[in-house]
């Protein structure tokens, strides 16, 4: 059996992951990264991209959209906390489209400032996953 090493994808929205894989392919501030078992301790921040897990070493890498956020290696474990997640063929950008709309015709009518700031934060974060998605 492959040596295998333990994704863990955490997100404010209890969106959590944790599976065993062979590598993980992520973009950080510094460049693109791959990890693979037995990786150096490393630390840095994630951003907005379209990252790849492989579960074996000759298996079909699959694709998830990750936000902003932070990655931890250690020895047998990566640890991701990001602001998001989703695997690629789960997202609908019609969908994303649509409640985009949606969500800015209700903070144009919108009067209550806490509201506005929950519309938003909703608008950016939707924004962020068609601009990450375009990273593919």
């Amino acid at each position: 059996m492959a040596n295998l090493t333990k994704l863990k994808i955490v997100t404010p929205y209890a969106q959590n992951l944790e599976k065993d894989v062979y590598s993980v392919e992520l973009k950080t501030s510094e460049g693109r990264i791959t990890v693979l078992p037995d990786h150096n301790p490393l630390m840095s921040i994630i951003e907005n991209h379209v990252a790849y897990i492989r579960e074996l070493p000759n298996a079909p890498r699959k694709p998830l959209l990750l936000l902003d956020g932070i990655v931890y290696v250690e020895e047998h474990q990566v640890r991701v906390f990001s602001d998001y997640f989703k695997f690629l063929d789960e997202i609908k950008i019609d969908e994303i489209n649509s409640l985009l709309n949606k969500l800015k015709n209700d903070l144009a009518n919108e009067e209550d400032d806490k509201k506005k700031l929950q519309l938003k934060s909703k608008i950016k974060l939707n924004e962020s996953i068609l601009i990450a998605y375009k990273d593919r």
